[in-house]
């Protein structure tokens, strides 16, 4: 016999899928923040999977996956896709999309500006140079 870690959140189906093909999956079933913390973790990997796909069949069949998981934070957190639409247009409208392909460098700023101790609070994200 060979055993193989997964450690991740798999769907619904997976279980009789799993035994279906001879494979005898241990799981645990997750809820409250176990669950939710799972599924921010899926949100990222899948965000990975979508890096890693070069056609376009791949990339569709990643996204899908997103929206999946995205469907399941939606169900706990009682979000409709309308809630999700009304901000993603107020976005869009005051600061645009991501469309023209502008990729931020760097950005420069005084030591008094009040920006600086945002970005200081996310030093993994915005490091200092």
């Amino acid at each position: 016999m060979i055993k193989f870690l997964c450690n991740k959140l798999g769907r619904d189906k997976g279980v009789e899928s799993f035994k279906a093909e001879g494979i005898t999956p241990e799981y645990v079933l997750l809820q409250g923040n176990d669950l939710l913390d799972a599924l921010k973790e899926k949100l990222i990997e899948e965000s990975y999977e979508v890096k890693s796909v070069n056609n376009r069949q791949e990339i569709i069949s990643e996204l899908a996956d997103i929206f999946e998981v995205i469907d399941a934070l939606c169900k706990i957190h009682g979000i409709s896709m309308e809630d999700i639409e009304r901000i993603k247009a107020k976005k869009h409208l005051e600061r645009g999309g991501f469309d023209n392909g502008f990729y931020l460098k760097t950005i420069t700023m005084e030591i008094d500006n009040p920006k600086v101790d945002y970005f200081r609070a996310s030093p993994d994200k915005y490091p200092e140079i």
